[in-house]
């Protein structure tokens, strides 16, 4: 298993900053002195926009109006993206592994592909890092002589002997097991900070064509709540929403360009959950669909326009066994939502 060295970028983006921000409707309000200013900071395209420090001191604007200007941007850049990347005559489509996660992905018109940008949602406990585990080890398995996986862990609860088991229960000689967990990555990542850096450096080494990085077509978090959970409070939020945006447009430029799967791990919770911190937790604490009346998600509305596909990890109400789990489909932006499928956890992963 290896790790990523630091290294710092700039994404090569040729798109018109300009042209992009008459699209959106707060950006379009911004007066030809604003890109004077812009201009002569040269900042001309949206990476640099959303990376400027202190631009709403440079442009004299709200912190919440540059914020919101970013926000809109991304949006727009997201639908932008060019659908024959990602949807080609005979695309390639990864088997997750699991028999009926696979049926349920086919019937609600969302394979694994290169370039979906998927999320998980669970309350704490459900399951959702023994589900990316064994993500990981059906993945490799399967693909390990052409692909690798990258496993980001935020919560340093990776666990590599679980993973050998898991391996153990394929049935697989002594050669195939050691092919399969050289075959996964793994870096610890503890802040919001040093995950945007991991994805940066893997983008960086992407554009140079390093080999070391070339193989890796999945990438799984586990999870986005363990970086972002320091950024609820009202004084933070800035913050973290301008943390969002970046590692929302890394994640894009990986999927987008360089054919990258994600499947970023969330937490759910209860809305009879209770919170110690700043009195503004409203605030981030949002329902992720108006469907969803009694979950909340830890980073809210805001970063809903990223996935292309939610799904939440559940204990069925009427289980007589601990290891049931239900898997529903909360959103799915280019098919039906709302079907589920049963998964048992066992000795050899989730099936």
């Amino acid at each position: 298993m290896r790790e990523f060295e630091d290294q710092e970028h700039n994404m090569d983006d040729k798109k018109d900053l300009q042209s992009l921000l008459s699209q959106t409707k707060s950006g379009k309000q911004l007066s030809e002195y604003h890109m004077k200013l812009l201009k002569k900071q040269k900042i001309s395209t949206p990476q640099e926009f959303v990376d400027a420090p202190n631009l709403h001191k440079l442009m004299a604007l709200g912190v919440d109006q540059v914020e919101l200007i970013k926000r809109e941007l991304l949006s727009l850049l997201v639908k932008s993206v060019t659908l024959k990347k990602l949807y080609q005559t005979n695309p390639l489509s990864f088997s997750t592994g699991i028999e009926e996660v696979d049926k349920l992905l086919d019937y609600i018109g969302q394979p694994l592909r290169p370039g979906r940008v998927w999320e998980l949602y669970g309350e704490t406990g459900v399951g959702k890092t023994e589900f990316l585990h064994t993500l990981a080890v059906n993945f490799v398995a399967n693909y390990r002589d052409r692909y690798e996986v990258l496993f980001i862990d935020t919560k340093r609860d990776f666990d590599s002997e679980r993973v050998h088991e898991i391996l153990l229960n394929r049935q697989l000689d002594n050669e195939a097991i050691s092919s399969s967990l050289i075959a996964i990555n793994v870096i610890e990542s503890t802040s919001a900070e040093s995950l945007i850096g991991a994805l940066e450096t893997m983008l960086v080494k992407l554009s140079t064509s390093d080999d070391t990085v070339s193989r890796i077509k999945l990438v799984l978090v586990d999870s986005l709540a363990a970086s972002f959970i320091l950024y609820r409070s009202s004084y933070e939020r800035n913050n973290g929403r301008s943390f969002l945006t970046k590692l929302a447009m890394i994640v894009r430029t990986l999927a987008s360009q360089h054919g990258i799967a994600f499947i970023l791990g969330n937490l759910s919770l209860s809305s009879n959950d209770e919170f110690d911190d700043d009195e503004d937790n409203d605030a981030c604490m949002t329902p992720s669909s108006p469907d969803i009346q009694e979950d909340f998600t830890l980073l809210g509305d805001y970063w809903d326009s990223v996935c292309t596909l939610a799904l939440t990890l559940e204990i069925p109400e009427e289980s007589n066994s601990d290891g049931i789990r239900m898997l529903k489909v909360l959103n799915n932006s280019y098919g039906v939502s709302g079907n589920s499928c049963f998964l048992r956890i066992t000795d050899a992963g989730v099936i």
